[in-house]
């Protein structure tokens, strides 16, 4: 790894570090590499060829690749043939390129002189490539355009560390929706934001009817892959904008944001003879079963003080439905 200088640099691996073949040393000292860049470009790459730990590439002033060295070949796979010449766009995804990701980027730089940031490439044989990359302008001393020069570095499993540990904290375990602590979070910041836009928002809980007695009669295999399948049926019939949660046992809430009392009720509704609908796979021979669950239905309210208070008001709600049997869904009302 290189050390502090190339931060210093704004990400480019001093040059005293490069024993390039068959030449002597090269050592220079700091804001050189970038008068080095500007008056000799294809010295800099022919010296940071060999360099294998950091991608080093130029660009010229139409976006195409001018040179690749060998950490650039190392960390996505593609060889200098295969890049060289061609557009700085290829180096990304169908959907990158798609989102004109790879145009914005240059014109960022072409604007700004420099960006620094993580993207999604495409390595050579089309799997995914995540970058940490920092792009600078080239530019001659009378401030024409000569082209560009990134390096980059490879964070894919970092970043995939980083989403199992977040998943682990946010997510059940057996449900894969939101554990209670996150889903509460998700609340209370939703509910500020309706309250800054005058939103409304609205929250949903639900309850396996006779989920006791389901665990007693089939095990708590079945209980779980029943618990599962509810989960299942929930995310995939909410918009992308709600949020699931599992808030204990049996229980699990629907957030949902830009919706009112009424069209909350009628989601509920439409969960809830989803989820009646559901046939829970049984062992070999034995009938497959049926779950319903009993829901309660809370609109936010201008004097609403808290998401918790929410959450109450949807809980009355469904403690309502409870007494006047099962499979059904009621709303709070004030």
């Amino acid at each position: 790894m290189y050390n502090d200088a190339s931060t210093a640099l704004g990400g480019y691996p001093p040059l005293d570090f490069i024993d390039p073949p068959q030449a002597d040393p090269v050592v220079l000292r700091s804001g050189e590499y970038e008068q080095l860049l500007k008056r000799e470009p294809r010295r800099y790459a022919e010296l940071v060829k060999s360099v294998s730990a950091f991608g080093i590439y130029l660009i010229d002033a139409h976006g195409l690749v001018g040179s690749w060295n060998r950490g650039a070949r190392n960390l996505s796979g593609w060889r200098a043939d295969e890049v060289i010449g061609r557009p700085y766009a290829q180096l990304f995804g169908e959907a990158e390129q798609h989102e004109g990701v790879p145009r914005r980027t240059l014109d960022f730089v072409r604007a700004n002189g420099h960006c620094r940031e993580e993207q999604r490439r495409r390595r050579q044989d089309g799997r995914a490539l995540i970058v940490d990359c920092t792009l600078d302008a080239l530019r001659s001393d009378s401030g024409e355009l000569l082209g560009f020069v990134e390096v980059f570095h490879d964070i894919t499993d970092q970043k995939a560390r980083q989403r199992e540990l977040y998943e682990r904290a946010t997510r059940d375990q057996l449900t894969q929706v939101y554990n209670r602590s996150h889903f509460l979070e998700v609340g209370a910041q939703e509910l500020e934001r309706a309250r800054r836009f005058a939103e409304p928002l609205s929250v949903a809980l639900f309850d396996v009817d006779q989920f006791r007695k389901l665990n007693e009669a089939w095990g708590s295999d079945i209980g779980d892959r029943a618990l599962v399948t509810l989960a299942r049926t929930l995310g995939r019939h909410t918009r992308k904008i709600d949020s699931v949660g599992r808030l204990e046992g049996d229980g699990f809430a629907v957030l949902l944001p830009r919706c009112d009392k009424e069209p909350a009720l009628e989601m509920a509704q439409r969960l809830r003879l989803l989820i009646s609908e559901q046939k829970i796979a049984t062992e070999p021979n034995r009938k497959n079963i049926a779950v319903t669950v009993t829901g309660g239905v809370a609109a936010a309210r201008p004097l609403t003080r808290s998401f918790s208070e929410l959450l109450r008001n949807a809980d009355a709600a469904l403690y309502k439905a409870r007494r006047e049997g099962k499979n059904l869904v009621r709303a709070w009302f004030e």
